[in-house]
């Protein structure tokens, strides 16, 4: 079953003559991982903010569960879709406990205090992710990988059915970007539709069950990864020479030891 679905999707920033989404149409299913595949500047995280109705495209239409998004309120559409963006522009010194409480507002009265059953959610999520130390630290003080599992922590909170992530392992160690994608995965397996944007083909490769390739603002092509993960595509996309090896069924990627001629003569 398609859970969000757009159609001929167009926008352009304010004062800008230039699309930023050139027409786009795509579907993501429900309780599958998808992937928005791209170099930077391409318009993944635009698309991403347009699926959470955080910018108005100026043409086309997005449906959720068939239902077209500008039905939602904005009460009703936070329960059901949770963003998690590369970074937050501006924290307080919350502590990671009471950044997580926030996460819980979509399920709670304008004038309601936090329940034992809000507290408990938080609990388990902060227990899952594997950083219920950090429950006490105020978030200012985080690492830059410690503060992503929050942000994934409080969107969890959130019990949403869609979760949405621009750029989730950025900057992240191996560890940390490892312990994300295994999020994900864990995520869709569970039944959420997940959605993510992503630079790295290998990583849209290890967990995705689908890929949108992103070029330009426009959708180049979607499939399962060993379908639209090819050499001729991530050429195209990156401007660069690479090398697809299938390793356990899965293409991973290479850049090809002559490959920084393409961009030199770009």
């Amino acid at each position: 079953m398609v859970k969000i679905r757009i159609e001929k999707v167009r926008y352009r920033y304010p004062n800008s003559k230039i699309d930023v989404l050139k027409g786009m149409s795509l579907e993501f299913p429900e309780g599958k991982a998808t992937a928005l595949l791209g170099a930077n500047g391409s318009g993944k995280t635009t698309l991403l903010k347009v699926l959470l109705k955080i910018l108005i495209p100026q043409e086309g239409t997005i449906y959720v569960d068939e239902k077209g998004i500008n039905e939602f309120k904005r009460d009703d559409l936070s329960r059901l879709m949770a963003w998690v963006p590369q970074e937050e522009d501006s924290l307080f010194p919350y502590t990671v406990l009471e950044y997580l409480l926030m996460g819980r507002a979509p399920h709670m009265g304008f004038f309601s205090l936090p329940t034992k059953k809000d507290e408990g959610i938080i609990t388990k999520t902060l227990s899952e992710l594997g950083v219920p130390h950090l429950s006490y630290r105020e978030i200012l003080g985080l690492s830059g990988g410690e503060k992503r599992l929050v942000f994934i922590a409080r969107a969890l909170a959130q019990e949403p059915e869609v979760l949405v992530l621009d750029e989730p392992t950025a900057h992240l160690d191996l560890g940390n970007k490892a312990k994300v994608l295994s999020i994900i995965r864990r995520m869709a397996n569970s039944g959420k539709t997940v959605v993510f944007s992503t630079h790295d083909p290998n990583e849209a490769s290890l967990v995705a069950d689908n890929v949108g390739i992103i070029n330009g603002g426009e959708i180049l092509s979607c499939g399962i990864p060993s379908m639209v993960i090819t050499e001729d595509v991530l050429e195209t996309i990156y401007r660069a020479r690479l090398i697809v090896n299938k390793v356990n069924g899965k293409p991973m990627v290479e850049l090809a030891s002559d490959g920084f001629k393409i961009n030199q003569h770009s």
